[in-house]
C-alpha cells in the first residue's frame, strides 16, 4: 500500500506542522519471519547469546518496576573504560546519542561538519533540527584507506561548529590510526571545534578513543554497547567527554529515556567483559574464514580492512552488489548493497554471524548461479 503524499498527511493534522519534516524518509523497522539479518550489524555470536540469556534471567522485579539509577553502571563503566564517572552520560541507544549532540550543541546557528560515508542518522537529526551539513568526503572511489585532507581543510577554514567522525568508519569498516586521531583532534581543537569520535564497532579492532578525552576537553567518545555487548534490543550507548560538557549534556535528559532494565543488563554482562573479549577476537577469526571463503570465488573483489562485525566488499561493479542483495534474499538472508553511499559504489556489506552460518552464506555468494 503506497502512503499518501506528505502534503494530505499534513493536512489531516488539527495543527501546524513543519513542512520539511514531512519530507523526512521514515519506516519503523519490520521484521520478516525466517529471514536472517545480515544487514544491521547486530552481535551474532552463540558466546554472546549464552552471556546475554544468563543475564536477563538475573533480572529481577525492581528492574521492570521502578524508575532506573544509574550510580552503580557509572561506576562500573568507569573501571571498564579508565574514566570517571563524571565524563559518562548513557543514551538510549547510539542514535539517540546522536540526536543529543545535534540538539545540545550543533543548533543555534552552528553547523555539523561530517567526515562521510558515516552513520545516516547524523544527517538525518541534522535535517530534523534544521542544522546545516557540511560533507567531506572520506573515500575516494575505489580507495582502500580514508582521506584527512578535505576534512583538516575544511575545519581550518570553517567557524567553530561539530566535527563528526567514525573510527572504524561506517559502513567502509576502515580505520584512522591513532596518530591521524591525534593529529585531527589538536586541528578541531586549534580551529575551536568539537570533535565526535563515534567508535561504535571499535571493540571489534581492539580500538578506543575514550583515553584522549582526559587531555581533550573538546573531544566526545561515542560508543556502543548494543553492538559490543549483543544488547541491539535493550538500546544503551554511552558519551564520553569532560565532566564539564557531560554536566552541560545532562541538562538535555537522556538519563530519562534509559530503562532499568537495559542498565541491570550492561551491569551483569560487563562482570562478563573477558569472555567479551574472547567474542570479540572469535569475531574476527570467523571475518577472516569468511573473507578467504569468498575471495577464492570472487578473486577480483576486495574486502575493506579491518572491519568491524562486518565485512564491506569492493566488487568492482557497480550493478552487482544489488543483485548479490537479491540473491540473497531470495535464500532468506538480508544483506545491504552500498550503491548509494558515497565512495562505496559497487561495494556490499555482509554483517557477521557464527561460523556455520558463514560458511554457508559464503556458498551462497559463491554458487555457480550467484551474480558474478
Amino acid at each position: 500500500m503506497t502512503a499518501p503524499p506528505a502534503a494530505s498527511r499534513a493536512d489531516a493534522v488539527p495543527f501546524p506542522t513543519r513542512p520539511d519534516v514531512w519530507g523526512l524518509p521514515w519506516e519503523p523497522r519490520r521484521q520478516r519471519a525466517g529471514v536472517l539479518n545480515l544487514k544491521s550489524c547486530e552481535l551474532r555470536h552463540p558466546v554472546a547469546a549464552e552471556l546475554v540469556s544468563a543475564a536477563a534471567h538475573r533480572l529481577g522485579t525492581a528492574d521492570l518496576m521502578y524508575y532506573p539509577y544509574q550510580q552503580k553502571l557509572l561506576a562500573a563503566l568507569s573501571d571498564y573504560q579508565g574514566h570517571e564517572p563524571s565524563g559518562i552520560l548513557l543514551t538510549a541507544g547510539s542514535d539517540s546519542a546522536v540526536g543529543l549532540v545535534v540538539d545540545a550543541l550543533a543548533t543555534g546557528g552552528r553547523s555539523l561538519i561530517l567526515h562521510e560515508p558515516t552513520f545516516e542518522s547524523w544527517r538525518y537529526y541534522a535535517a530534523l533540527r534544521a542544522v546545516p551539513v557540511v560533507s567531506c568526503p572520506a573515500l575516494e572511489a575505489g580507495a582502500s584507506r580514508l582521506e584527512l585532507t578535505g576534512l583538516h581543510r575544511t575545519m581550518a577554514d570553517h567557524p567553530p561548529a561539530v566535527v563528526v567522525l567514525t573510527n572504524p568508519a561506517s559502513p567502509s569498516g576502515l580505520t584512522l590510526s591513532p596518530d591521524e586521531i591525534a593529529e585531527t583532534a589538536e586541528r578541531a581543537r586549534q580551529a575551536g571545534h568539537l570533535l565526535v569520535i563515534d567508535e561504535c564497532y571499535g571493540a571489534f579492532t581492539g580500538l578506543t578513543h575514550v583515553p584522549l578525552v582526559a587531555s581533550s576537553p573538546h573531544l566526545l567518545v561515542l560508543r556502543s554497547y548494543s553492538k559490543t555487548f549483543g544488547l541491539a534490543g535493550a538500546r544503551i550507548a554511552s558519551v564520553a567527554g569532560a565532566p564539564a560538557l557531560v554536566s552541560y549534556l545532562s541538562r538535555f535528559r537522556p538519563d530519562s529515556t534509559v530503562s532499568s532494565t537495559a542498565l541491570a543488563l550492561l551491569h551483569t554482562l560487563l562482570a562478563d567483559a573477558d569472555r567479551f573479549a574472547e567474542v570479540w577476537r572469535d569475531v574476527r577469526a570467523i571475518r577472516a574464514e569468511f573473507v578467504r571463503e569468498v575471495l577464492t570465488a570472487h578473486p577480483g573483489w576486495r574486502a575493506l580492512d579491518p572491519g568491524g562485525n562486518f565485512v564491506t566488499f569492493r566488487t568492482g561493479d557497480r550493478a552487482l552488489p544489488l543483485r548479490m542483495a537479491h540473491h540473497l534474499d531470495s535464500h532468506q538472508v538480508r544483506i545491504r548493497a552500498l550503491d548509494e553511499v558515497p565512495g562505496l559504489a559497487g561495494c556490499l556489506r555482509v554483517s557477521l554471524a557464527d561460523a556455520p552460518t558463514m560458511r554457508k552464506v559464503a556458498a551462497l555468494m559463491n554458487d555457480p548461479v550467484a551474480p558474478r
